[in-house]
């Protein structure tokens, strides 16, 4: 194990752990680091590999929150973002969501991470986060993802909340360029499951830290989690360099596309909403 090894922590609630839900957590451990996994539901199957931990440590509850009111209706990441603030606040270090891939051994070193997507206006992403525990900007974030509820629309308590809290708590020099985090955009997700794109992206994800690969946007175009990506395309690459068997069963390029038609409708939809939405000015 390197001597730069470091624990992250990830969430998962619903079906049982697949391959898509797994290779961003085996990234982690295959570049030396440790992994833990919190989870409400005892019947989910955690390979070794991964450290089990009780949900129920960091907020006990018996109802997950799932978006109510858009797109993303159904969705546990809104019982994600109450939990990420909730987690670092009590345990600080790292928290990744669960579809981030690490693609280079050495975790960014600075006490407070995050990516900022924009700087004018400013725009704060929270899929890969670093606070020390007991930070009040957490506490508050907690506090805000409590009153909401189940009220929220997608984005609401995640980068809208995140970003204001950033401006409120005047940290917006700590936060790194979006490239570190997001070498690809959603638009590309068609294209991850093309193989005639695949070398494009690996090479536009070159000098990133991190990939996020969208799995929302998959929930949301029905991309099917019990078939294959198209052979030689960039998902397939990642699953086969961490040790993931492809199911026989592939997907076709034609079907994929015609899947994620939608997805630019989709974030046309999110942009209007955000931007009727009012996030504060930069504050330095």
């Amino acid at each position: 194990m390197s001597g730069c090894a470091e624990t992250v922590r990830f969430f998962w609630h619903g079906s049982q752990l697949g391959p898509y839900q797994l290779m961003g957590m085996r990234s982690f451990v295959d570049l030396g680091h440790f992994v833990e996994l919190f989870t409400y539901d005892p019947a989910i199957i955690v390979p070794a590999w991964i450290v089990r931990r009780d949900a129920n440590e960091i907020w006990p509850t018996d109802h997950v929150l799932t978006y109510r009111n858009d797109i993303s209706r159904g969705s546990f990441a809104l019982h994600a973002n109450l939990f990420r603030y909730a987690m670092l606040h009590r345990l600080g270090g790292w928290w990744i969501d669960q579809d981030v891939i690490l693609l280079r051994q050495e975790l960014p070193a600075q006490d407070i991470f995050f990516s900022l997507e924009t700087v004018d206006p400013m725009r704060a992403t929270n899929s890969v986060l670093k606070f020390p525990a007991g930070h009040p900007l957490l506490s508050e974030c907690v506090a805000r993802c409590v009153a909401a509820g189940e009220t929220p629309l997608y984005g609401e308590t995640a980068t809208v909340l995140f970003t204001e809290m950033v401006s409120k708590y005047r940290i917006a020099r700590q936060g790194r360029s979006i490239d570190t985090t997001y070498p690809l955009s959603t638009l590309d997700v068609p294209s991850m499951f093309d193989p005639a794109r695949r070398d494009q992206l690996h090479a536009r994800c070159e000098n990133a830290t991190f990939v996020h690969l969208f799995n929302e946007k998959w929930r949301r175009a029905g991309i099917p989690g019990d078939l294959g990506p198209p052979a030689g395309s960039f998902i397939d690459d990642l699953l086969l360099t961490h040790g993931f068997e492809t199911p026989s069963a592939r997907m076709e390029i034609d079907d994929v596309r015609r899947w994620t038609a939608c997805l630019t409708l989709h974030e046309e939809v999110q942009g209007g909403q955000r931007g009727i939405q009012r996030i504060p000015s930069l504050i330095m």
